[in-house]
C-alpha cells in the first residue's frame, strides 16, 4: 500500500476568477475548469490544487479565511522573485521560520493562504 500526494481542495466565490489570479499572479495552469458543477483543477509542476465553488462570494471569503495549502519547493528564493516580478500579494515575504523552514504566504482573492516553503540549510 502507498499513499498518493494530498491535494487540497478550497473554496472559491467564482472559479473563473480564481482561475486567473493562479495563473497570472502564481503561474498554475488550468487543468480543467467545470462551470456547471463548479469545479477547478490548477496545477504547477508536481502541485495541484482543486476549488470548488461556494454560494457566493461573501461566503467564499468568510471560509476562505480559515483554509490554507502548503506547498513545498525547490529553491524557494527563485520562486520568491517570479512572484515579486509578477506583483503577486504577498501576506508576508520570504521569511526564515523557527520551525526550521523558509516560506512566503500568499493569499488569493478569497482568503485562501497559499504558502510555499523549503527546509532551511544549514
Amino acid at each position: 500500500m502507498k499513499l498518493g500526494k494530498g491535494i487540497p481542495q478550497l473554496p472559491s466565490g467564482n472559479i473563473e476568477a480564481t482561475a486567473e489570479f493562479f495563473q497570472i499572479k502564481l503561474g498554475f495552469n488550468v487543468e480543467a475548469i467545470f462551470p456547471d458543477h463548479g469545479h477547478l483543477i490548477l496545477t504547477r509542476d508536481d502541485a495541484e490544487i482543486h476549488f470548488w465553488s461556494t454560494e457566493n462570494e461573501a461566503h467564499a471569503r468568510t471560509i476562505g479565511s480559515d483554509s490554507s495549502c502548503y506547498i513545498r519547493v525547490e529553491n524557494v528564493s527563485e520562486l520568491y522573485e517570479e512572484l515579486k516580478e509578477r506583483e503577486a500579494p504577498f501576506r508576508y515575504e520570504l521569511t526564515e521560520q523557527p520551525w526550521g523552514m523558509v516560506e512566503m504566504q500568499i493569499d488569493d482573492p478569497y482568503g485562501n493562504a497559499i504558502r510555499f516553503g523549503e527546509p532551511v540549510v544549514k
